[in-house]
């Protein structure tokens, strides 16, 4: 018998693999961003230093501009929850390492948290991460089981966590409650956005 987070991970490789198996998981179960928790408030796996990192990250893989961003949307929370409730251990493991290591980077090159880099260092590092992370796929393309870079981890749930919040879903996307009738060939131009339903 299947239980239900490999019924997931095989979905996911049905799709081609290009969300993790977690992440459908906390999708489907019904995890969306929500507004931020107020200063100070406790989360239920990062740590209030990586908590401020995976906030800065965030933000930076989706910015506020004249628009929110990924810290308006609740993702930061988000990214919380989705590692306390739904990546197993070793994934926790990981992602953990992952930000002990931007840690140690930002205070390595520019002696200073992550979180209080200027945006040109934080945009600086993420660019070599994500260089990092662009090699690894093709690694995992050769040999699936490789372990995901945590970069692309990062972006994965930034976008999951945004396009699922109130704010990414109907700011960004095209929402409609309730669709009205099928209709199977639509000019994008008619749309004007994606659907978020």
């Amino acid at each position: 018998m299947i239980d239900r987070r490999e019924l997931i991970h095989r979905a996911g490789l049905l799709l081609g693999g290009s969300v993790a198996s977690s992440a459908m998981l906390g999708v489907l179960e019904g995890c969306t961003a929500v507004p931020a928790p107020a200063t100070g408030a406790s989360h239920k796996f990062l740590t209030p230093a990586e908590y401020d990192d995976v906030a800065a990250i965030s933000e930076q893989i989706i910015p506020r501009t004249d628009s929110p961003g990924a810290i308006d949307a609740g993702v930061p929370a988000f990214i919380d929850r989705m590692m306390a409730d739904y990546y197993q251990q070793q994934e926790r493991n990981a992602f953990r390492a992952a930000l002990a290591r931007v840690a140690r980077d930002a205070k390595q090159v520019h002696g200073a948290s992550f979180a209080s880099l200027s945006t040109d260092q934080q945009v600086a590092m993420l660019r070599e991460y994500d260089r990092e992370a662009y090699d690894q796929n093709l690694i995992m393309a050769k040999n699936p089981k490789a372990d995901r870079h945590f970069f692309r981890t990062c972006k994965e749930l930034t976008t999951l966590g945004f396009f699922t919040s109130e704010i990414g879903a109907s700011k960004f996307l095209k929402y409609e409650a309730v669709p009205g009738k099928y209709r199977a060939d639509i000019p994008y131009s008619d749309v004007g956005r994606e659907w978020a339903t």
